[in-house]
């Protein structure tokens, strides 16, 4: 049975953000910052695997949300490379993996653009 280069790509990411790449360093630098930012509501996640900016965030959380993005673009390219999957399914596939990870409280932004409160 052929495995899927997405599923494999779930199986990799651990790896990859262990893995020593410029793009995997300052997202680890920038994760308690990020959570902070989730935790007070000033951001949420999207279906398509990047961080958003929802209220109250001020130039330094645009900031941040950029760098974030900037970063998880060069993820989804990388796992996509290596797995021969497309960049967008591995980005959601990162995005499917988020919601699960997330605490209660965290918000998301659905396809149809609504925000939601994970319960």
């Amino acid at each position: 049975m052929k495995k899927s280069p997405f599923l494999l790509s779930l199986f990799l990411l651990p790896a990859l953000l262990n893995a020593s790449s410029d793009f995997s360093e300052r997202m680890k630098a920038r994760l308690r910052e990020v959570l902070e930012a989730k935790d007070s509501g000033q951001v949420g996640e999207g279906v398509d695997g990047y961080l958003h900016l929802r209220e109250g965030g001020g130039a330094s959380v645009l900031q941040l949300v950029d760098s974030e993005n900037a970063d998880r673009r060069l993820l989804f390219a990388d796992l996509a490379s290596k797995t021969g999957g497309k960049l967008e399914e591995v980005a959601r596939q990162f995005s499917i993996g988020m919601t699960s990870k997330a605490k209660p409280g965290h918000w998301f932004k659905t396809s149809a653009g609504n925000w939601v409160q994970k319960p």
